[in-house]
């Protein structure tokens, strides 16, 4: 998705942004911190940890630089309110934007969109895990035994591809309830580009979701959720502060 400049965005275009947080706080730390509004100082100061409390400036930094860009308005100027369960929606643009973003480590993902719900999740692999042990407890029956079917060397990989999918779906419904979006289906046959449709047999997490897996930093996973089932094309890039 080309930047908007003040346009309304479309919601069968996706743009997502890799951010490499700690690059961003070495090259802009100054205009990093002057987008971020007096709440985000405030989180971040009370942050002990230096390591965290810089990667925490730089993604919600750079987050406003981009979406300011899309709408063709000062970052610093720019205002959200928060669902129930913390899904930002930016004021003023609540019916014409959608975003999420997502970050691990030094590394994070900003996901925007039209009007339409959108989730993104990035996490970094855990190969001492029992990936096992969790898909059996948490997976439906069919993807468990994917994962314990799968060669031992590939099962993080595996476990990683699926819990991204349900942690993204579950972040585009705007709920807390991981739990119950670790019990979507996410193994149906792709359908456009490669997008796979999630759903809950058990509907406690209605609707269905149009998932797609994006590329990570090494040693990561990552993939983007959509509300529906409305294809969409995804264009991905990294962002280079100004």
């Amino acid at each position: 998705m080309p930047e908007n400049h003040g346009r309304t965005p479309r919601s069968d275009r996706v743009g997502v942004w890799q951010i490499d947080l700690d690059d961003v706080m070495q090259r802009s730390a100054a205009p990093i911190r002057a987008a971020l509004s007096p709440e985000e100082r405030l989180r971040s100061a009370l942050m002990p940890d230096p390591v965290l409390r810089s990667r925490f400036e730089a993604a919600r930094g750079a987050a406003r630089h981009i979406l300011g860009q899309c709408l063709g308005r000062p970052p610093a100027r720019l205002t959200w309110h928060t669902g129930r369960w913390g899904k930002p929606r930016i004021a003023g643009h609540e019916d014409t934007m959608r975003f999420n973003l997502s970050h691990s480590g030094g590394h994070a993902l900003l996901a925007v969109t039209g009007p339409r719900d959108i989730g993104v999740d990035l996490e970094r692999s855990q190969p001492s895990r029992d990936v096992v042990a969790l898909s059996h407890r948490y997976f439906p029956a069919e993807e468990s035994a994917l994962v314990a079917e799968t060669a031992e060397d590939r099962r993080p990989g595996v476990f990683l591809t699926l819990w991204t999918r349900k942690e993204a779906c579950t972040k585009a419904a705007g709920t807390s309830m991981l739990g119950h979006g670790l019990r979507l289906v996410v193994t149906a046959a792709p359908v456009a580009e490669g997008a796979v449709l999630a759903h809950d047999p058990t509907q406690r997490l209605p609707g269905r979701w149009l998932v797609h897996d994006i590329s990570a930093p090494a040693g990561h996973g990552a993939a983007v959720a959509l509300e529906g089932d409305a294809p969409a094309h995804l264009t991905i890039r990294q962002w280079e502060p100004q």
